[in-house]
C-alpha cells in the first residue's frame, strides 16, 4: 500500500511540474494587433537555449537543496546518541545528497556532449 502511495504522489509531482513547464515549450512569436500576447519568460527561441535555460534553473535550486540535505545528514550523524540505525541512516543521507549534486553537475556536461554532437550552439 506504502509503495502504490508513493508511485502515485510521484506521477502526480511529475504531470504538475509538466503542466507548469508547459507554456515554456510555447514557440514565441510577434503578437499581432488586437491580441494579448505573454512574453517568454526564457528568453530563448531555441531548443537548445530552452534547455540550457531549464537545466540551468534546476542546477541552481539542486546544488544548494543538495548542500541542505548534506548538512541535515551531518545532523542526523551527530544526534544519532550512539544508534547504529540512526548513524547508519545519516550516512545513507549524506551518500545520496553527494550522488544527487555529482548528477546535478554532469547534467551539464551530458547536455553539452549532445549538443556538441547534434551541432547546436
Amino acid at each position: 500500500m506504502k509503495s502504490s502511495k508513493t508511485i502515485f504522489l510521484i506521477l502526480i509531482s511529475f504531470f504538475a511540474i509538466l503542466a507548469l513547464a508547459a507554456p515554456i515549450f510555447v514557440s514565441a512569436q510577434e503578437c499581432p494587433k488586437g491580441y494579448v500576447c505573454i512574453d517568454n519568460p526564457l528568453k530563448q527561441g531555441d531548443i537548445p537555449g530552452i534547455i540550457s535555460a531549464v537545466t540551468g534553473l534546476l542546477r541552481n535550486i539542486a546544488i544548494p537543496l543538495g548542500i541542505v540535505i548534506l548538512v541535515w545528514g551531518g545532523i542526523q550523524i551527530m544526534t544519532a546518541g550512539g544508534s547504529e540505525e540512526k548513524v547508519t541512516q545519516g550516512k545513507k543521507t549524506i551518500m545520496w545528497a553527494v550522488i544527487g549534486v555529482g548528477i546535478v553537475i554532469l547534467v551539464d556536461f551530458i547536455v553539452g556532449f549532445v549538443k556538441e554532437i547534434l551541432g547546436a550552439k
